[in-house]
């Protein structure tokens, strides 16, 4: 008997990490998006268009990506966390559905429930986890590198001059 519900359990976890895994091309793009800027400031730098601070600038437009790229992330994690509850409900009504349908007793009932329950915060910690340390990753990634050009960008071309 459990194991027809192990069984149903056990297609879950494919689903839900393919349901709630952060697209590849969030990182990309922020990246693409801070070389672009980095490379127009040294570019106006290089042309002097109006001071030689653009290369600066563009590390501290770079630092405001980071900053947003962790908003970004706050967001992406709330409606993380809104598809997974999602998903729980409907696995749990199906849990139920078959439990009735089996006529299973009330202790094996609840002992089932609780076994999806724990199962399921177990692989939401886990998803969550991995979905902060991606996104940490990208956000102190650019606000080290914008801090680092906003702070020391000017002295490549007034030490290069």
């Amino acid at each position: 008997m459990s194991a027809g519900l192990t069984n149903l359990n056990d297609s879950t976890p494919d689903v839900l990490i393919a349901a709630v895994s952060i697209p590849k091309r969030h990182p990309l793009i922020n990246w693409l998006l801070a070389i672009l800027i980095a490379t127009l400031g040294v570019y106006l730098s290089i042309i002097q268009f109006a001071g030689l601070e653009w290369l600066s600038r563009s590390g501290c437009l770079i630092a405001v990506l980071g900053v947003w790229s962790g908003l970004g992330g706050i967001i992406q994690e709330r409606l993380l966390i809104g598809r997974l509850n999602f998903h729980h409900r409907v696995t749990m009504a199906r849990a139920k559905r078959k439990l009735r349908r089996l006529k299973v007793s009330t202790e094996n009932t609840e002992s089932e429930i609780q076994t999806i329950e724990d199962d399921f915060e177990e692989k939401t910690e886990k998803i969550l986890q991995a979905v902060r340390l991606q996104l940490g990753i990208l956000e102190v990634s650019l606000l080290i590198t914008g801090t680092l050009l906003w702070g020391f960008g000017d002295l490549f071309f007034i030490l290069n001059v």
